[in-house]
């Protein structure tokens, strides 16, 4: 179970190097599994978090952020996506926001997955655009971020690995879910292997692309 899995697993890869050795190993759950980085927050501080810009017009955030109307404003955000089942809209009747809704739990049987494309669209608008994108869930933890970091992976050259740290290394709170962390496996393995094709967007700020 998972509990097994956390014991069997304390020591996981956490740069490419060692993803690469990981990847020789085999593709056994156990190999695979062995791949995901380490995801411990470095901070127990996570309601204090600030909202954090991960590229120029993305912001991953909590949901005190998504209920700042003042910098939400401030910052030129006309998108929301809450990847909640429960949390409320905020600001929805105001009219001023272009909202979408994932209904995910943090669990480890929710797929989120499936969510990845419909969200990617969205983030692609909000950046065509030029309007500011807030992507929440309730702490920013984990199911946002983990839909941030598929986003890094698809429209850059980045490997789920680089992905993670790049937004870790903005975020330091986040911790996606062993499950989130298992997806976004799969999914690079599909960005590998031209099941689902990278789409690279020119002129991300602050990404090599």
């Amino acid at each position: 179970g998972l509990s097994s899995f956390k014991q069997n697993h304390e020591n996981l890869c956490d740069n490419s190097l060692q993803l690469q050795e990981c990847r020789e190993v085999g593709s056994s759950a156990s190999a695979a599994s062995s791949m995901l980085p380490q995801s411990i927050p470095s901070t127990p501080d996570i309601e204090n978090a600030e909202l954090t810009p991960i590229l120029p017009f993305l912001f991953l955030g909590n949901e005190q952020d998504a209920q700042d109307l003042d910098v939400m404003q401030r910052l030129n955000i006309g998108y929301v996506i809450n990847v909640t089942t429960h949390l409320p809209l905020y600001h929805y009747e105001k009219g001023l926001f272009n909202y979408k809704r994932l209904p995910a739990t943090d669990s480890n049987k929710q797929n989120l997955r499936q969510y990845f494309e419909e969200a990617f669209e969205f983030i692609e608008e909000a950046h065509q655009c030029g309007k500011g994108l807030l992507i929440h869930c309730q702490a920013g933890v984990s199911r946002s971020a983990t839909i941030v970091i598929a986003y890094l992976m698809k429209h850059t050259r980045m490997t789920m690995t680089d992905a993670y740290k790049f937004v870790k290394g903005k975020r330091p709170i986040i911790s996606p879910n062993l499950n989130f962390m298992g997806q976004l496996l799969e999914f690079e393995e599909d960005l590998n292997n031209g099941v689902t094709p990278r789409i690279l967007t020119p002129k991300l700020m602050g990404v090599e692309t």
